[in-house]
């Protein structure tokens, strides 16, 4: 097994958890609707499944930093630029740290969405560039076209409705009516992604170390 192997199956565990306690604590609050409500609302104090997801989304966003460990080290010995290796990695891991803090200071706390940045930026928006870096630096691997189609969708995806959820250009889309679902839209768009790369790249790493175990694999048949 390749050493960035473990790392990168926690990787794979972000939308699984995300999305399990999402489910599980939406079932647990009474009167709770996707459509209409914030996904950290079922975290906030008094809620039945606060604690569910709160520390739901901590394990998610802990996986996703230490997942970003295996996604540098993976990336690297498919043959990535280092430095698309070390900015994917470490735009996922300051993704993992929004989530960690959106489970430890839930809504309202202003540190919901992780430290900000000088521009008032929350970290959950890494999800962007980390995504975008991963494609870069994986770009040269022909066996890899799904991963790096994913990748640039989910990239495009993620810019479309972040624009969309904060209102820029003012079409005024999203309402109390519908706030939930976009909101479930972005959350798709920005997780599910890191597992499947990371489940992506942890299989390019199984099939080229299963090939360097095959003595035969340079032997060339019908030469004599």
């Amino acid at each position: 097994m390749h050493p960035a192997s473990l790392l990168l199956k926690l990787g794979v565990l972000v939308p699984v958890l995300y999305y399990g306690v999402l489910l599980v604590g939406g079932y647990l609050t009474p009167g709770y609707n996707h459509f209409t409500q914030y996904a950290s609302e079922l975290g906030m104090a008094g809620k039945p499944a606060a604690q569910i997801f709160n520390y739901g989304i901590i394990a998610a966003g802990g996986c996703a930093v230490v997942a970003a460990l295996g996604v540098l080290i993976g990336m690297k010995s498919l043959g990535s630029n280092i430095l698309w290796a070390i900015l994917a990695a470490v735009c996922l891991a300051a993704w993992g740290v929004s989530f960690v803090y959106g489970g430890l200071y839930p809504m309202p706390d202003p540190l919901h969405a992780g430290p900000v940045t000088y521009m008032g930026v929350g970290l959950g928006v890494m999800a962007i560039p980390a995504a975008l870096f991963m494609f870069l630096g994986l770009s040269s691997r022909s066996d890899m076209g799904g991963v790096k189609s994913m990748l640039i969708l989910s990239v495009l995806a993620m810019i479309g409705l972040t624009l969309v959820m904060f209102n820029v250009g003012g079409l005024n889309l999203v309402d109390k009516t519908n706030v939930g679902l976009w909101q479930r839209g972005l959350g798709l768009a920005m997780i599910l992604w890191i597992g499947l790369a990371c489940l992506g790249i942890d299989q390019a790493l199984g099939r080229r170390g299963k090939r360097r175990r095959d003595p035969m694999r340079d032997v060339v048949f019908g030469e004599g």
